[in-house]
């Protein structure tokens, strides 16, 4: 058995392109016992997934359409990797939407909801998956 704390902590990877945004994420889960990783769509994600192993996802949904389609594409297809819980960090509706039809498990409106929050959140989806009562979303458009 592992006496390395990190060991045993669940990973989330970070979709996020503004540096400042991206680093207070990190620092939030990492500061809740989250093995925490920044990363942007132009990076090979399967690797990223296959070496990191996420448990979860954070992804912003502000990121052009087409990069978070392509991350959402290489998640739900989880070859090689656990296709993790996504939780979409949204603002206007329409990311929203698309969010939803991405096939996220769970939609964070940020400005309305308290980010302190979001490492409960992920912890209670991760909770509900372990415990089988959220499968993951299949999208309802091509990716």
């Amino acid at each position: 058995m592992s006496t390395d704390p990190e060991a045993s902590a669940d990973a989330i990877l970070i979709f996020e392109n503004d540096p400042r945004q991206a680093t207070a994420y990190r620092e939030l889960f990492a500061g809740s016992g989250y093995q925490a990783q920044t990363a942007l769509p132009d990076q090979d994600v399967q690797e990223l997934c296959e070496r990191f192993k996420p448990a979860a996802v954070l992804v912003d949904m502000a990121i052009w359409e087409s990069d978070t389609a392509y991350v959402f594409g290489v998640l739900n297809g989880a070859l090689g990797f656990e296709r993790p819980v996504v939780l979409a960090l949204c603002i206007l509706p329409h990311q929203v939407r698309r969010a939803k039809k991405f096939g996220a498990d769970g939609v964070w409106v940020r400005g309305v909801d308290d980010a302190a929050g979001l490492p409960r959140l992920v912890a209670d989806l991760l909770q509900q998956r372990r415990e089988g009562k959220l499968k993951p979303r299949v999208p309802s458009t091509p990716l």
